[in-house]
């Protein structure tokens, strides 16, 4: 529902942060419209892992980590919505995978079929679905005492419920568990990260983002220097400072878990990437996650130049980081070179380059400028989804926002970070928000991710383009280098970005 649920909190404007407002930042603000704590935590309270998948006699799985209809990242005991509002019941996913008989032996000592291997991967199993489904499996067969990858979040155990022997045949050839499971598939605590928080590492709703962009703009032919970083010759200790400065100016001022940053092959293919990578370092040791985006290096251009130059850089960025549960891979920001078809394609190159990348940390832009997740999501079931949305030439209604982000989202809502968005920051929130396109898009916006559990990525964090200030970044800079200095701009909007993270 509309959540003009704040409103009544009467808020108190810090006009005193109101700034001159630049122009609304944004890689790819289209006039179409397009615009955690660490552990994982996610709006609205825990929510069970699904069912790890019940085994047939054998060992023999069966769809093992079949979703769960939208079960996905309840409300704990709901969430008390701002200014009295509704609480949401918690959802809860189906009850784990119970076992069937084991696989018993035939006649004179033959194999059952406990050995044959069962349980395809399933479509779920993504860990960035708040638990929604219940993990992938690996083959049914597995040998005593792997565990399945499905799920797993920092702080949950046996994800997806580990296999015992699995068919594996003792002496003679007798199977010895038969496959069964040893926790009928479920996560211990209910799949909940330490903490007690909802969902996954990955899952979409514990994303509580920034932009962390350049000031140029992240469309750059050349390196890229984050804001409040300066030099492409700065050592990684000196990046390390700085950067320091401004990830804690995201957690304490802004209050976020992650952030989102750029990517482009000379970045990544240079010297420079030895620097770079403190940025990225600085939020892991934070307990940070990290989402680092391809940006092309001309806005018009919309895809990368040459594939092969491409996918090297992606390999440098993977290589460095694959192993750490904090970082995520958004394989391409805005991709409106490729058509919706070519898009697919694209995609499904990247993901056979990098088999290595658990897909539960894999973000896949929507079609065109990021503005159509609805037309390709079907192709990815298991991943999470991106979408951009932008005040520029849209609704002035808090309703029609919500129908016009909804509608571009097809059936992938639950798995749909909106990885930007943004409207002007100043203003009085207390009067006018309707027929307002900048007042009714922030509250309609975060009231529908709110509401649909979705993760958030405000555009920008820090971004302050022509050495000025952008309407739309929540962090104003002051002075330069290790003594630069950060206050939040537009108080009152903050407070509902905040809203569409869950924290009030």
């Amino acid at each position: 529902m509309t959540f003009i649920h704040m409103h009544s909190i009467h808020l108190t404007l810090l006009a005193g942060l109101s700034l001159a407002v630049a122009s609304s930042a944004c890689s790819g603000n289209s006039t179409s419209g397009t615009g955690s704590s660490s552990g994982g935590s996610a709006v609205g309270g825990a929510s069970v892992a699904g069912g790890g998948g019940a085994t047939s006699a054998g060992g023999k799985r069966t769809t093992g980590g079949s979703p769960v209809s939208e079960a996905g990242t309840g409300a704990a005991g709901g969430s008390i919505q701002p200014s009295g509002g509704s609480t949401n019941p918690a959802e809860t996913s189906g009850a784990g995978g119970d076992t069937s008989s084991g696989g018993s032996t035939s006649p004179g000592g033959s194999q059952a079929t406990g050995g044959a291997p069962g349980g395809s991967p399933a479509t779920g199993g993504i860990a960035a679905t708040a638990g929604r489904t219940g993990g992938t499996t690996a083959t049914g067969g597995a040998a005593a005492g792997t565990t399945t990858a499905g799920g797993a979040a920092a702080g949950t155990t046996e994800a997806g419920g580990s296999t015992a022997a699995g068919g594996a045949t003792a002496t003679g050839g007798k199977t010895t568990t038969g496959g069964s499971r040893t926790t009928g598939g479920t996560t211990a605590s209910g799949g909940t990260p330490t903490g007690g928080a909802a969902g996954a590492v990955g899952a979409v709703a514990s994303f509580h983002c920034v932009n962390w962009a350049d000031n140029r703009d992240n469309f750059v032919d050349g390196h890229l220097l984050m804001s409040g970083i300066t030099s492409d010759t700065d050592t990684y200790e000196g990046v390390t400072t700085k950067a320091n400065i401004v990830v804690s100016a995201f957690v304490d001022l802004v209050k976020a878990n992650s952030f989102r940053m750029p990517i482009n092959e000379p970045t990544a293919l240079d010297p420079w990437w030895n620097s770079y990578k403190a940025a990225i370092d600085a939020g892991i040791a934070k307990g940070m996650k990290v989402i680092i985006g391809f940006w092309a290096k001309d806005k018009g251009i919309g895809k990368p130049v040459d594939n092969t130059r491409w996918y090297s850089m992606w390999k440098v960025v993977i290589d460095a980081y694959v192993t750490n549960p904090l970082v995520f891979y958004d394989i391409h920001n805005e991709p409106h070179g490729f058509t919706a078809q070519q898009w697919i394609t694209q995609v499904n190159g990247w993901l056979a380059q990098f088999p290595n990348v658990p897909r539960q940390q894999i973000i896949v832009a929507g079609s065109g400028w990021d503005d159509n997740v609805g037309n390709v999501a079907n192709s990815w079931p298991d991943l999470m989804m991106e979408i951009h949305n932008y005040a520029n030439n849209g609704p002035t209604t808090t309703a029609g926002w919500k129908s016009n982000l909804l509608n571009r989202l097809g059936n992938a809502v639950s798995r749909t970070i909106v990885g930007e968005w943004a409207g002007q920051l100043n203003g009085d929130f207390t009067t006018g928000i309707e027929g307002n396109a900048d007042k009714s898009f922030i509250v309609g916006t975060a009231n529908t991710i709110y509401d649909n559990k979705m993760g958030s990525c405000w555009w920008a964090g820090a971004f302050a383009p022509s050495g000025g200030t952008s309407g739309s970044s929540l962090l104003v800079q002051k002075g330069t280098g290790d003594t630069m200095t950060f206050t939040v701009q537009g108080q009152a909007a903050l407070t509902y970005i905040q809203h569409s993270w869950g924290l009030n």
